[in-house]
């Protein structure tokens, strides 16, 4: 297929599945040093943990997600990163704002007696918010990359790490069994539209 083309049914079948387009591949940084991306063995995720069934993970359990049926989605799945990582504990906390379409959260948060945790700026260990509907495109070099968030949720990821350009390494869920890494490099589009909640 011809680029355009490829682009073009790319960004339809994220938008129909309401998934985010491949930002996986490792790319050159702004000091040139190649970026890799770990397992999520090695980021210490373990998808057997109490924080990712009902039992212990408050919006499994509202959502009545059973795994292998229904996929982590992206909520689904930071709630219990965040839960496994020590941030908050199940329905406390910070915990007990984070619910809802994706989209939602830092609205909640903004909302909340926890405002002063929402930024545009990146860190570790915080959950990155995408707005509903969105859709970029653009060029890097020869490649052409694209992104477009849900029509209705949006998106939520969890920020496993921060490299020195503000590029940031992401986990989540979205709708597949296994969560999936990413690099968001800065400076682009996503990394723009993107607000950050800290825990």
């Amino acid at each position: 297929m011809k680029t355009a083309q490829s682009l073009a049914v790319l960004v339809f079948i994220s938008l129909l599945f309401g998934i985010m387009p491949s930002l996986t591949d490792a790319r050159q940084t702004k000091n040139s040093s190649a970026i890799s991306l770990p397992s999520i063995a090695k980021l210490g995720i373990d998808l057997n943990g109490a924080y990712y069934r009902a039992s212990g993970n408050q919006i499994i359990a509202g959502n009545e997600q059973i795994r292998g049926v229904h996929p982590f989605e992206c909520v689904e799945f930071v709630y219990g990163r965040a839960i496994e990582r020590g941030l908050f504990k199940n329905g406390r906390g910070i915990g007990t704002v984070l619910n809802g379409d994706a989209h939602t959260w830092d609205d909640r948060i903004a909302n909340s007696t926890y405002r002063n945790r929402l930024s545009r700026k990146v860190k570790v260990n915080s959950v990155v918010v995408w707005e509903a509907d969105l859709k970029f495109t653009w060029q890097e070099g020869n490649t052409t990359y694209s992104y477009a968030t849900d029509p209705i949720a949006g998106h939520v990821a969890f920020v496993e790490k921060v490299y020195p350009d503000g590029s940031f390494l992401i986990s989540e869920g979205n709708h597949v069994a296994q969560p999936l890494i990413k690099l968001i490099k800065a400076k682009t589009p996503v990394a723009k539209a993107a607000k950050f909640i800290y825990l």
